[in-house]
């Protein structure tokens, strides 16, 4: 009946039927569209999201680094240091290095703060930390004048960037956490005591830090002092100090002042008559008289001490007490010692070689008594060789072997090719390490390759480990330094600090123990109550039974290898040699039972050592690594324990094979092709693999081996 019923609507309404048609044949394109469009939708949503959660994950980043805000109730910039000793002598006291006097907001002219508000945040008293009118005012200038000629930030937010984030790069993210802080201290503390802080912590030029070193620089008066005229030129100089305060930019300072007038009288901060009086007034500039030079402060041990006073301060909870006591674990004995051995062999060094460095851990507590960052007068070398990369070159041959150990790859008395090795890189180019004596043993044990330090032995067991688990293997010990993943770094191209390097070399010490270098004890405030303690803490992060063949082949390094200039009488030593290309680092890193020293020596103008095959670790660093050992057992007593291990078999000794004979292990997927070059089929190209770039003031090498040159 239905269906009876339809064809009589059709054939009534024949049009009907047409439009049904039409719009079943229209249809599929509009599913198809509205499909497009809540495909496109959700994208666009997704990626929206996805974009905030990134936004939130950075901000979250920069709060982060943000301590309580309740560090503002008693903060002090500039905080003077007290360092103490390990036995809690005191060392040294450093002066506040910022020309600044800290004064109440009562103590500072009414006609400075307004003037600065003019200059700065008008809105001040109208906002919650964030000005939205600011910000907008800001985007429109710029837009306007394509380019950034205006910023949004209220005074507390710049008040946030000064204290938290002084060195940070400006950016979306970091502007939004400084946002949050600064409602958070608007929340929490007054108008005026905002302005206080802010008052007594910017920069004016010339060195001058807060409003009344800013008025006796630049006019020999109090803040409390200033007239209108001069408060307007002061805020003026906030937008770029640095330029602005100097004598040679003072015609562009007066124009900001006419700037800060303008606005002043704008604002309603002052009248028309005070806006004509303060255009007109003529300044007067008054500059002190020429002081005698000053001597620059250099602390007692300077390079411990001031490394101790840039860790301090470069904590910002700290920044807020007018004077720290600072305990550290330097012992005065040791230091002394160091810094007396280190400077005796300054005019016996090897021509060419200038610097030396050296760091001295306690393995029982990761205490480091002792650190030498140069020789020679620190006024005229104030880099701090110690905490600064070097190349490594074969001290960090024991990480190479240590990752093969623990993939129970090999054993120490596992046997290894000593022979010519060709590998393949880049497709076309061959690299061929050499030997430190350009001389091959043949098939030797694992043993006798670190402890004679072997390159091509090296090479080979990184090819089965891997470069990525030998890097890993590196920073579970202790090293922190960018690690280059190439077969280079098995001998120990890249670069890293005495102190990581005393750091690794503890953890192996202990068996595979890691504790962080310890510099500070505790820190103290003026009153005496502690608001920093250092406990120190340990964590395996190395295999046991794998550090400690590593630590019997140590021993013989000392006992019979490249180490024997190290040898202690009656107190068991481990211990690696390690010499950058054409001596240019020389490295002994070694252990007794309950300290680990790093010595490094090298050159500050990156320069070859005249006669280099001579001059290498062995023969240089070791020697001062016993020196220095010798007078610190001397006054401290030997070690009662003895290293971890108990293999004391000899190492035994090498003999040269007949190197005509061998025929070159190529490691490489396509033997063919290089067999290929070497009948002189395809020409060889030979590639020098360079080291990675050290992040350092001396000169990098690469280790105890010599690169091929290139082929052009």
């Amino acid at each position: 009946m239905r269906r009876r019923k339809q064809e009589y609507e059709f054939e009534s309404d024949p049009n009907r039927y047409n439009r049904l048609k039409s719009f079943n044949n229209v249809k599929p394109v509009f599913d198809s569209f509205w499909m497009v469009v809540r495909v496109t939708v959700t994208s666009v949503t997704l990626l929206v999201t996805f974009g905030v959660c990134v936004l939130m994950m950075l901000v979250w980043i920069h709060l982060a680094k943000v301590p309580n805000i309740s560090i503002l109730e008693n903060y002090h910039p500039g905080a003077s240091i007290s360092v103490y000793d390990i036995d809690d002598k005191l060392i040294c006291v450093f002066p506040e290095k910022e020309k600044r006097e800290v004064v109440s907001l009562e103590k500072i002219s009414k006609n400075l703060i307004v003037a600065v508000l003019a200059q700065e945040d008008h809105y001040f008293y109208d906002h919650h930390g964030v000005s939205a009118e600011g910000v907008l005012r800001a985007a429109l200038a710029n837009v306007t004048a394509r380019k950034q000629v205006q910023g949004g930030s209220t005074l507390t937010q710049q008040l946030v960037k000064n204290v938290f984030f002084p060195n940070e790069n400006r950016t979306i993210p970091l502007k939004l956490a400084e946002g949050l802080v600064a409602s958070q201290i608007e929340n929490r503390y007054s108008k005026e005591r905002i302005l206080e802080l802010y008052l007594n912590q910017i920069y004016f030029g010339q060195g001058a830090y807060g409003a009344e070193q800013a008025a006796k620089t630049y006019f020999a008066k109090s803040a409390i002092d200033l007239s209108v005229a001069e408060s307007a030129f002061l805020a003026g100089l906030i937008k770029s100090p640095s330029q602005l305060g100097e004598r040679s930019h003072r015609l562009a300072a007066l124009k900001s002042q006419q700037s800060v007038v303008r606005k002043l009288l704008e604002y309603g901060f002052i009248t028309e008559r005070e806006a004509w009086d303060a255009a007109h007034t003529q300044l007067v500039f008054k500059t002190a008289p020429p002081a005698a030079s000053v001597k620059q402060f250099v602390p007692k041990y300077p390079y411990y001490s001031n490394y101790v006073a840039k860790l301090v301060e470069d904590t910002v909870q700290f920044r807020r007490h007018a004077r720290l006591k600072v305990y550290t674990n330097l012992d005065q004995q040791a230091q002394k010692t160091a810094e007396k051995v280190l400077n005796e062999y300054q005019h016996r060094l090897p021509a060419g070689l200038d610097q030396s460095a050296l760091v001295s851990m306690r393995l029982n507590d990761g205490a480091v008594v002792a650190m030498v960052g140069g020789i020679g007068n620190y006024l005229d070398n104030q880099w701090n060789s110690a905490v600064h990369p070097h190349t490594m070159g074969s001290v960090f041959k024991p990480f190479v072997y240590l990752t093969a150990f623990e993939q129970q790859l090999l054993t120490p008395s596992s046997s290894i090719s000593d022979a010519p090795l060709m590998v393949l890189d880049d497709g076309d180019k061959v690299w061929e390490p050499q030997n430190f004596d350009k001389k091959f043993m043949g098939l030797i044990t694992v043993e006798q390759a670190l402890a004679y330090s072997r390159n091509v032995c090296s090479v080979r067991v990184a090819q089965q480990t891997g470069i990525r688990p030998i890097i890993d293997t590196a920073r579970r010990a202790g090293i922190s330094e960018t690690l280059a993943p190439t077969l280079a770094l098995s001998l120990g191209s890249s670069a890293a600090s005495p102190v990581s390097m005393a750091t690794a070399y503890g953890t192996i010490a202990r068996g595979g123990m890691f504790m962080e270098p310890q510099f500070i004890r505790r820190i103290e405030d003026e009153h005496g109550k502690v608001i920093s303690k250092v406990e120190p803490n340990s964590a395996r992060v190395l295999d046991r039974d794998s550090t400690i063949k590593i630590v019997e082949i140590l021993k013989k390094v000392v006992d019979g290898g490249t180490g024997t200039h190290a040898k202690l009488p009656g107190i068991q030593v481990a211990g690696k040699t390690g010499t950058a290309n054409e001596a240019k680092d020389l490295w002994f890193v070694g252990f007794t039972p309950d300290l680990v020293t790093a010595v490094w020596t090298g050159n500050s103008e990156n320069k070859s050592v005249p006669g280099g095959k001579n001059v290498t670790g062995g023969t240089v660093s070791a020697v001062m690594w016993k020196r220095y050992n010798q007078a610190y057992y001397s006054a401290h007593g030997k070690p009662q324990s003895t290293l971890i291990g108990g293999d004391n078999t000899a190492l035994q000794p090498m003999r040269s094979n007949d190197v005509s004979k061998m025929q070159p292990i190529i490691a490489s997927p396509d033997t063919q092709a290089i067999l290929d070059r070497q009948a002189g089929r395809v020409p060889v190209q030979r590639r020098v693999v360079a080291p990675s770039k050290p992040v350092k003031q001396t000169g990098t090498g690469v280790s105890e081996y010599t690169w091929q040159e290139p082929i052009h």
